[in-house]
């Protein structure tokens, strides 16, 4: 068990409640920057603010949580808020932006965080509202890996979500255990490559994500040093596991 800082609580709590920094700034009365001074962990509110966050977000998460547990994302929290909201049910809301359901239902459960921006615009343009921009830096910051860039999530069964681009790719099975690493100057042609396999289906494998790594020396280097430390839980890697 972990101890959970107010700041984290408090973002926590925002985001389960599908509200933006600047939506909950204007129900405090505060400015957005305090907002973001508080979930930084800077300074804390008084005891009065708290008791009107509390109101105004409905309680708060544990002071103590698993340390697998996921939290919830603002893009989960938007999506769920918005559809519902819409009275459209998750296999309705996929059919009208040209998406799975499973991808829906990942997404909404938070097991898909940053999706593409492809993604994103096909559930804005059904759903007939817009993420707001600051939500969108929110989940862009949060999936950044400084260095590199960013940790992108995606639906790995929907050829049009898959990117033509170079880097390593991760694909998880439904209890998000990474079950395969792979590297690749072009993933679509790579996860194309197999889906054919007989092991390449729900909920074998159910979601997948990638950081794109253009130099191919360093994506080869990536690829083996995380299937060293992955070992046998890469479960359908053979080269370079130690088993």
């Amino acid at each position: 068990m972990a101890n959970i800082p107010f700041g984290e609580r408090l973002k926590r709590a925002r985001i389960r409640s599908a509200m933006t920094q600047t939506e909950l700034a204007e129900k405090m009365d505060v400015s957005q920057a305090q907002i973001s001074i508080w979930e930084s962990g800077r300074t804390v509110p008084s005891k009065q603010q708290k008791e009107s966050l509390k109101r105004i977000l409905g309680g708060w998460a544990s002071e103590k949580t698993e340390e697998t547990e996921i939290s919830p994302g603002a893009l989960s929290a938007w999506l769920t808020r918005t559809r519902l909201a819409k009275n459209l049910s998750v296999p309705e809301l996929a059919e009208a932006a040209g998406l799975s359901a499973p991808a829906v239902y990942n997404i909404e459960s938070g097991k898909i965080s940053n999706p593409r921006d492809e993604t994103i615009r096909k559930l804005e343009s059904a759903l007939k509202s817009t993420l707001s921009d600051e939500t969108k830096e929110e989940i862009r910051e949060a999936a950044t890996i400084e260095g590199f860039g960013e940790f992108v999530e995606l639906d790995p069964h929907n050829d049009a979500d898959l990117p033509s681009t170079a880097g390593i790719y991760v694909l998880y099975d439904i209890s998000q255990r990474p079950i395969y690493v792979g590297q690749a100057s072009d993933i679509k042609n790579r996860i194309r490559s197999h889906q054919e396999k007989f092991w390449f289906k729900r909920p074998i494998v159910e979601t997948a994500a990638y950081v794109e790594i253009g130099d191919k020396g360093l994506r080869e280097k990536i690829e083996k040093l995380l299937i060293r430390f992955l070992k046998s839980n890469a479960v359908l890697n053979k080269q370079n596991v130690e088993r």
